[in-house]
């Protein structure tokens, strides 16, 4: 091992000793370095303590051949030092939340202060069941069928995907009269002020235009001196042979009669006067054409009256035959007389006098003035009077008649009243909001209980004569819409007041399209493709339309809030909601399914665990089925609970976070989800915790297996009833499936296991609330503020759910509940769903020769789509051109970058703006916040090119 060919010239001497090497971790490193050497170090050391002087007995191993079995030796070593030095790096990142890669380790380091990796939580929907129905003989109809907690639903699957299960968590006593209970489309008539219209059971009312309508209230029925009555002069009749019914119209609308009238369920009564008549004499023959000088009326006469004969003198010869005059030529003895025998004409009937004097109208349609009488008694005898000779019907109406107003010669009478039935009148306007009123009465439907409600969207259609309008897609693509182009409503017209746009009612919004407001509103519509937009305009430039055959179905669930009292109208069925209504229905086409009831993801599994042996201490068990379904709870700080129900010799034992500080004789179980989802339970040792007692297959389990994303399914897939009560025939999930979510990520336990040392289950400060929520199921991210003083006193919390999604309204109340369970039960506090803001980014790139350009443009735009991502942005976090840029110029082979365009999508700001900024929410006492933003980049927007 000796070379006596060496020199002394020192080149062979080895180089100076680089281990251990020097280990300097600055903060904020991804990982840390645990290294004191490699390979090559480790060599070169060795190699150099050959040659140092302090080792002497070395000093005759002068070779530095490979070859040589010293320096192969040594080169072992060096690779021995050098896989151990790897692991032990690796050992010692493991040791860090920051710096783990394995979930193995993070899950065991999140064990030490008492956290579990979130396991995953299932999916909830509500699913709607119909029954059997028989049409035309209801009486074989399904009676009420009670379906029960563990019914079983599948979906069906789509391309590439699997079928999951649900199972109903509720019990539900269903109806087959609640299968698909139509929504109130049409109310009771009421007369109010400005109506110009009503509508008309059947089509053979006999009306035509210019005929005459009257309309009474109850008041003017009991009391004749009462004003409570209307008449009217048709203007236009239209027939809906559809729905059997007909429209009348005038054009002056009705008086603002009293309340009396409107609110009387049965106060008001519409009638066709059928018969225009004219008072007796009307057609009396001028005096003058039949008197003169040489035809004096004889003395006798008593029927004509001289006036103005000068002193007096009957044959005087200055007398002016012109102003002679019948004598009593008006309404006389309080009788109404009417020209001809009516015998149509009752008593009881209603009969009108119009003055014609077309020197005055009160907007009835007919000129002067009007009154109107009820027949008391109606005969028909002969008169003899003013020159004329007929029978007559003579009525005794039921108050005095106003002769003076009335001349026999001028007055119109409109009599033959008949009866007309009033059908309910059309509702002008959609189904949206925060009630919901049926078509009849329905009982047993309570607060809380759950509807599903379905049908096509409403529709509006732009005016005739109305110029074209834009309809705002994004910042700069829009669409026109021509007069009369329809199309669907996306949500409640809103209306701009005190500075921010409110959501209008229904009522509000029926009154603008009908009485053609001026005032400008903000409507959100879909265009044929399904794209959404927005558009500001007047009321009066858009009509209802009729949904489409061709349009898709939507549907939802609502619950019903608290009941109040009937309303005026008792022939249906009213109930608010305790969430205003997602979508805006069409009324003709909506439906309300009450058999609905509460389904989860998951299939119910039951078995044997094994045998239990007091002589072990911390005995454990492993579930055979994985993963376990675990629910949301408002009953532990984490939002979740398991499925598992176990039972020891037939006693159930229950499950807590940790035997730790347990009783020895307290029947609990604790559960461990490895990193393969598999569930272990774990039991006392009889100091801490009961030990299992002993027993031959005395340890039974039942629970449900399947939790995560995979249970997120749409809206109508779970269609298969794989349980099927005895009645039932379908069933569906009117409304999305949500709240799955896989089992915690690496990534978010990092954040979220530091939290539960953090709150310790107790909910104080501001920071309490937001760290609460974080850690809370369904909630990836939240910002808490205290707001002091004002209607919005308490914690206001912004949330956002996985992957971005809104949190659910049963998601916010289970929220709400656990933080007033776990803090102060008397704070208000409110929750809210983030805003979502987009950006869009344009920029340009050089890529370097050598690079290919392909996969350069590739990465630069995952690296941004990545970077600017809901999961890697924070609430209020702002973006920067430098930001773009630094990310853009960091992938391998781009020689430089340009931002060219960087504007938010929703405000009309400049194409290039240098910093994005997005809004928390500011406390304020004269309302309540809007929800913090979170700046995202649009992906759909996103434009990378090269350079020229």
């Amino acid at each position: 091992m000796s070379d006596s060919g060496l020199s002394n010239c020192g080149c062979c001497a080895g180089l100076d000793a680089e281990t251990p090497a020097r280990i300097d971790n600055p903060p904020g490193q991804s990982a840390i370095a645990y290294r004191v050497g490699v390979h090559a170090s480790f060599k070169e050391s060795f190699l150099a303590r050959l040659s140092s002087g302090d080792l002497p007995a070395l000093s005759s191993l002068t070779t530095r051949r490979d070859g040589d079995f010293t320096l192969a030796l040594g080169d072992a070593l060096a690779t021995s030092l050098d896989v151990l030095t790897f692991y032990q790096e690796r050992y010692a990142n493991e040791h860090y939340l920051r710096t783990a890669t394995e979930r193995r380790s993070i899950l065991e380091m999140a064990r030490l202060v008492g956290y579990e990796l979130a396991p995953g939580v299932a999916a909830s929907t509500r699913l709607a069941f119909s029954l059997q129905e028989v049409p035309g003989n209801p009486a074989l109809a399904a009676g009420p069928v009670v379906i029960p907690i563990g019914t079983r639903v599948q979906s069906v699957p789509g391309p590439g995907e699997q079928a999951q299960t649900f199972e109903t968590v509720g019990e539900v006593e269903a109806h087959v009269e609640w299968n698909a209970i139509p929504v109130q489309s049409s109310e009771a008539w009421h007369p109010k002020a400005g109506d110009k219209a009503l509508w008309l059971a059947g089509l053979s009312t006999g009306l035509h235009v210019g005929d005459a309508i009257l309309i009474v209230g109850q008041d003017r029925v009991e009391q004749p001196a009462s004003g409570q009555w209307e008449l009217r002069l048709l203007t236009s009749v239209e027939e809906d042979r559809e729905r059997q019914r007909t429209r009348v119209g005038w054009d002056v609308g009705l008086r603002d009669l009293s309340a009396a009238m409107k609110s009387a369920p049965v106060g008001v009564s519409v009638y066709a006067l059928r018969q225009r008549a004219a008072l007796f004499g009307h057609n009396a023959p001028e005096p003058k054409l039949m008197f003169n000088a040489n035809n004096p009326p004889p003395s006798a006469l008593t029927d004509i009256e001289i006036k103005e004969a000068n002193y007096g003198d009957f044959f005087y010869p200055e007398f002016q035959w012109e102003t002679l005059h019948w004598k009593d030529f008006t309404i006389r003895n309080n009788h109404i007389d009417l020209d001809v025998a009516y015998p149509k004409v009752t008593p009881g009937s209603w009969l009108a006098l119009i003055s014609n004097d077309t020197r005055s109208s009160h907007g009835s349609g007919f000129p002067g003035d009007i009154e109107l009488y009820r027949a008391s008694i109606v005969s028909f005898p002969s008169r003899s009077d003013f020159g004329l000779a007929g029978k007559i019907t003579r009525i005794v109406p039921d108050k005095a008649p106003k002769p003076a107003a009335f001349p026999l010669k001028e007055t119109l009478v409109l009599a033959h009243s008949e009866l007309l039935p009033v059908a309910p009148s059309p509702l002008l306007y959609p189904l949206f909001g925060s009630e919901l009123s049926l078509d009849h009465p329905v009982t047993g439907i309570g607060a809380g209980r759950a509807l599903a409600v379905s049908g096509k969207r409403a529709r509006i259609r732009l005016r005739k004569g109305e110029r074209e309008r834009d309809l705002a897609l994004t910042r700069e693509a829009t669409v026109k819409i021509a007069e009369g182009d329809s199309l669907r409503l996306a949500a409640a017209p809103e209306e701009h007041s005190a500075g921010a746009w409110r959501a209008l009612t229904p009522e509000e919004f029926g009154q603008r399209v009908a009485q053609a407001d001026p005032k400008k509103l903000r409507f959100r519509l879909l265009v044929p493709d399904g794209r959404e937009g927005f558009v500001e305009a007047p009321a009066a430039a858009f009509e209802l339309a009729p949904a489409e055959k061709t349009d898709d179905d939507v549907q939802e669930i609502a619950v019903v809030g608290v009941l109040a009292d009937a309303l005026p109208d008792r022939g249906r069925t009213s109930l608010p909601l305790s969430m205003p209504l997602e979508h805006c229905y069409d009324r003709d086409t909506a439906r309300v399914n009450a058999n609905v009831t509460s389904a989860t993801h998951g299939e119910t599994v039951s078995e044997v665990l094994g045998s239990g042996d007091a002589r072990v201490a911390n005995a454990h068990f492993a579930l055979r089925q994985a993963p376990l379904t675990y629910l949301r709870s408002t009953g532990s700080a984490t939002g979740r609970k398991s499925t598992l129900e176990l039972r020891v010799n037939d006693l159930l034992w229950t499950e807590v976070p940790s035997l730790y500080g347990r009783g020895p004789a307290e029947r609990v179980y604790e559960i461990a989800i490895d990193d393969e989802a598999r569930a272990t339970l774990r039991f006392g040792d009889g100091v801490e915790a009961a030990r299992l007692p002993s027993g031959d297959h005395n340890i039974r389990a039942a629970y449900r297996k399947g939790v995560g994303l995979a249970g997120n399914l749409p809206a109508g897939r779970l269609t298969t009833l794989l349980s099927r009560p005895l009645g039932v025939t379908g069933v569906t999930n009117p409304g999305a499936a949500s709240g799955g979510k896989d089992p915690e990520r690496e990534e978010n336990a990092r954040k979220n296991a530091p939290l539960s040392v953090k709150t310790l289950e107790r909910v104080v400060s501001i920071r309490d609330y937001e760290d609460f929520a974080r850690g809370y199921a369904d909630i990836v991210k939240a910002h808490a503020l205290w707001i002091p003083g004002g209607p919005a006193r308490g914690v206001f919390l912004t949330v956002a759910a996985e992957g971005g999604k809104p949190l659910k309204a049963d998601s916010v109340c289970d929220l709400q509940a656990a933080l007033h369970r776990y803090g102060d039960p008397l704070m208000p506090i409110q929750v809210v769903n983030y805003r979502e803001v987009a950006f869009q980014l344009r920029m340009t790139i050089k890529a370097r020769p050598d690079a290919d350009r392909k996969l350069v443009m590739a990465e630069v735009e995952s690296r941004l789509a990545a970077y600017f991502g809901f999961e890697a942005r924070s609430f209020g976090q702002s973006v920067s051109v430098d930001e773009v840029l630094a990310m853009a110029q960091a992938v391998m082979g781009v020689e430089a970058a340009q931002v060219i365009e960087l504007h938010r999508r929703d405000k009309t700001s400049p194409k290039f703006v240098a910093r994005l900024y997005a809004e928390l929410p500011v406390a304020s006492v004269a309302g309540s916040p809007q929800g913090a933003e979170l700046l995202t980049l649009d992906g759909a927007s996103l434009i990378v090119e090269f350079m020229p």
